[in-house]
């Protein structure tokens, strides 16, 4: 072990033990292992302070939303099947994960839009349990071909503050760009109801890219695309959530906040 992993090490015990410190002279009575205090610490760049605040963001938001607790991949399967959510074997340029949101065919009556904000958290979840995403992030591909009318129908005031949180200041994962594809000109009246909840931030990390690739090109490395989006991988159907991130090495991580 070289004098560089001892010097990270050390920071880490030195921050877990400033981070439980804060968190034993405050109410919170939950039995949380270092592995998931990690993650809030990365997601706050070492800052204790923010990542304090992060995990009471955090905390409020299961109290508030307790059905977004118990995620197990039994209760979000069927939308995994969907191929709804994809996720690239490889990282982009900056060491990314790359997250799909695949809403082509979205059919309503088989899988709710509560039955996917489940199953975002639940991608969220898996994908922060890699210390190198921790660090780097992700980026998300939304495609929203075929959205229609009775598609943005389903974003009630209610769900689109819930999908607000979700992805701002409360879930320990760096969001690193929001790339929207295929999208029709509805869209726009989605994007100005949720606009009023969105921070700054997350504003200027939204992009729109239309049937124009060669911009998403610009964002995120080619290389890490399916063919769908004019990239070097194979078409998006072989991107499955599941294929990368198999049920056999599900995360029990979050499991101490259930």
């Amino acid at each position: 072990m070289n004098s560089n992993t001892r010097s990270q090490i050390q920071r880490s015990k030195d921050l877990l033990s400033k981070f439980r410190g804060m968190i034993k002279e405050s109410d919170i009575n939950l039995a949380l292992s270092d592995e998931v205090l990690i993650c809030f610490i990365h997601a706050r760049k070492y800052d204790v302070h923010r990542a304090m605040k992060l995990l009471n963001h955090y905390l409020r938001m299961i109290k508030n939303y307790p059905d977004l607790k118990n995620l197990h991949p039994l209760r979000v399967k069927h939308v995994l099947d969907k191929g709804h959510f994809l996720s690239s074997p490889y990282r982009e340029q900056n060491g990314c994960r790359v997250l799909i949101l695949n809403l082509r065919n979205w059919d309503l009556t088989t899988c709710s839009l509560e039955d996917m904000i489940r199953c975002v958290v639940f991608c969220f979840q898996r994908l922060v349990c890699e210390v190198e995403t921790q660090t780097n992030g992700i980026v998300a591909i939304i495609d929203v071909k075929d959205f229609t009318l009775h598609h943005v129908g389903q974003f009630t005031p209610n769900l689109v503050k819930k999908i607000a949180d979700i992805v701002q200041d409360v879930f320990p994962i760096r969001l690193q760009g929001i790339h929207i594809v295929h999208e029709p000109w509805i869209i726009k009246i989605l994007v100005a109801i949720f606009w009023p909840f969105l921070s700054n931030k997350i504003r200027s990390r939204l992009f729109f890219h239309g049937q124009c690739f060669a911009t998403l090109h610009q964002h995120v490395d080619p290389a890490c695309l399916p063919s769908d989006y004019d990239g070097s991988m194979k078409p998006m159907d072989t991107m499955h959530f599941s294929n990368v991130f198999t049920e056999k090495n599900y995360s029990q991580l979050f499991e101490c906040f259930d």
